[in-house]
């Protein structure tokens, strides 16, 4: 018996590890395409509106996937839609190389958002399904300090290969490590039942019967739509704001750094535990406040140094938000609707980027005098999303499956 747990233990943290392997590469992916996808499809010919509708495109196919990947994660497992997400994911990018027109391009863009949708969702549902409640924080945390090291590489290593051999390259590059993941992956995980049964809930978080009034689950969604709604401000509005200010476009690169440094040390450390040891709703009501000042930091102080310290401070807070917010999803719902809620969770996700960046474009045309307003609005987002946690917080502790 004990040697079999042991066993049943050694498989799920293998099985976490490839799952973690899986966000990486995902994430990789993703952020390999920022400097890459735009020149690349301006070289095949694409008007600026074109390249525009190009680029988006994955995100597109992507929100709505996330949503359908959340079923089939439920319905048929985590392992063999993974398998077959990274397949098509492959297929996707390398054919960005094969590719001769615009419209091509953009046909293959909607492929790899409906491959790749599967990955975060699926991923993150065996990590919970397979770590016990105590500890979702930390591993959350861990996975996340993975993400902010894709987002540390992925986008000098793409800028770097280009300049030097071509796009092509970038996207051989790309495709090769998704397939060795796709193999270690197909190797070493494994389906099977959770360590934390179905329904049992976090010591810290009440977990509804129905995923649909949890006010746990609720209050994750609203924390990943402030969050990335910071985001998308800072994606669009940033290098903007440096260009105008004289900075080279290696600042901005830095700048964008600096938060993914801050955002992978929190992650990786034992902060991330706070939520598994004093309740996930405190530190995340704080990261909020800390994302938020860091968007005010970047609205008032004028200079590189003020751009530093909020990127600093925002990563901060983003390292507070993420791993107690996806261990929330873990937390807020069983084993059975796991994949779904992690779907849903990258959908909110996907569209709090396109609102920050949609919104923070309009915001910033509206005056060059002022240069400062998307992050300011971003700041109330984010602030606003601070009381309605609380709300969450109080209406999940008077839940009747509130655990004592």
């Amino acid at each position: 018996m004990a040697s079999s747990t042991l066993q049943s233990a050694g498989i799920a943290r293998y099985t976490i590890w490839a799952a973690r392997l899986v966000v990486f590469a995902a994430f990789f992916d993703l952020f390999v395409q920022f400097p890459t996808i735009a020149p690349y499809a301006e070289s095949l010919g694409a008007s600026a509106a074109l390249v525009g509708v190009i680029v988006a495109a994955y995100s597109f196919t992507n929100l709505f996937g996330n949503l359908g990947a959340g079923y089939v994660l439920d319905r048929w497992g985590r392992r063999t839609p993974m398998l077959l997400g990274m397949a098509i994911t492959v297929i996707a990018v390398f054919s960005y190389s094969l590719v001769q027109t615009p419209e091509q391009m953009m046909a293959a863009r909607a492929v790899h958002g409906i491959g790749a949708a599967v990955l975060a969702p699926g991923a993150f549902s065996i990590i919970g399904d397979r770590t016990a409640a105590d500890r979702w924080g930390h591993a959350m945390g861990i996975t996340g300090a993975l993400i902010a090291v894709a987002a540390l590489i992925g986008p000098p290593a793409a800028g770097i290969l280009r300049d030097i051999w071509g796009a092509n390259v970038v996207f051989y590059v790309d495709s090769a490590f998704i397939v060795i993941t796709l193999i270690a992956f197909l190797l070493i995980a494994r389906d099977g039942s959770p360590s934390v049964s179905d329904g049992e809930s976090d010591p810290h978080d009440a977990t509804g019967d129905d995923a649909r009034r949890n006010p746990a689950l609720w209050s994750a969604y609203a924390a990943a739509f402030a969050i990335t709604v910071g985001i998308g401000a800072l994606v669009t509005h940033l290098p903007l704001m440096l260009e105008e200010q004289g900075e080279t476009a290696a600042r901005s690169g830095y700048s964008f750094g600096i938060y993914a440094l801050v955002a992978m040390l929190v992650m990786a450390s034992p902060i991330s535990r706070a939520g598994d040891r004093y309740g996930r709703f405190g530190p995340m009501m704080l990261g909020l406040v800390g994302i938020a000042i860091g968007l005010a930091l970047l609205g008032v102080l004028e200079g590189y140094g003020g751009v530093v310290a909020g990127m600093a401070v925002f990563g901060l807070g983003y390292g507070l938000v993420f791993p107690t917010a996806t261990a929330l999803v873990a937390s807020a719902t069983g084993a059975d609707r796991r994949g779904m809620a992690f779907g849903v969770f990258y959908a909110v996700y996907s569209f709090g980027v396109v609102v920050g960046a949609s919104g923070s474009g309009r915001l910033a045309s509206l005056s060059d005098d002022l240069i400062g307003l998307p992050f300011l609005v971003g700041a109330a987002v984010v602030l606003a999303a601070v009381p309605l946690v609380a709300v969450m917080r109080y209406a999940a502790a008077k839940s009747p499956s509130a655990s004592a």
